[in-house]
Parts: structure tokens; C-alpha cells; sequence
């Protein structure tokens, strides 16, 4: 399935709650080709930081190397991710 080539990915970002925080992170997603198919804000983790929250988003990717690509785009951009799957770190 998709999750076996490396084509269904999990993570974990920390987001800007300010209007347009989540926004930002997904133009980001899409302007690198990754498609959301499922999105969580999630308020209730992020007790040492009152500006920002983490969001778990489910993205569909190319492959190994567009995971790659996302991961080192979203970590110039501050968001911090935390992947959910057997080559990443396990999320919190």
C-alpha cells in the first residue's frame, strides 16, 4: 500500500495559533507537492507555549525522497516535525 513505498506518511508540527498559522503550513505542504488527506489541530499538548499548537497531518508523497525533500523543508521553516513511521522517530 501506500504506507509501504514510503507514499503515506504521519506527523507532528508545531504551529503558529495566530490566524493563518495552520495556513502557512499547508500552502507549504502543497507548494511542494504534498497532498493532505488528513489534518488534527490538537491544543491540549502544548502547555509551555500558549502561541502555538501542534497539528498531526496525514500527507500522501512521491516516495522516499519527497519525504526527505518535506522533512527538510518543514524544519527550514520551523516546523519541527515529529514522523510517525519506522525511519523517523516516533511521535510523542
Amino acid at each position: 500500500g501506500l504506507a509501504a513505498d514510503d507514499r503515506m506518511k504521519n506527523f507532528v508540527a508545531t504551529v503558529s495559533d495566530r490566524p493563518g498559522g495552520i495556513a502557512r503550513l499547508t500552502t507549504l505542504l502543497g507548494d511542494h507537492g504534498a497532498s493532505i488527506k488528513d489534518m488534527y489541530h490538537e491544543r491540549a499538548f502544548l502547555h509551555s507555549n500558549i502561541d502555538h499548537v501542534h497539528v498531526k497531518v496525514v500527507v500522501e508523497l512521491q516516495g522516499k525522497e519527497h519525504a526527505q525533500e518535506i522533512e527538510k523543508v518543514l524544519t527550514e521553516h520551523g516546523y519541527d516535525p515529529v514522523w510517525d513511521d519506522a525511519d523517523h522517530k516516533k511521535m510523542i
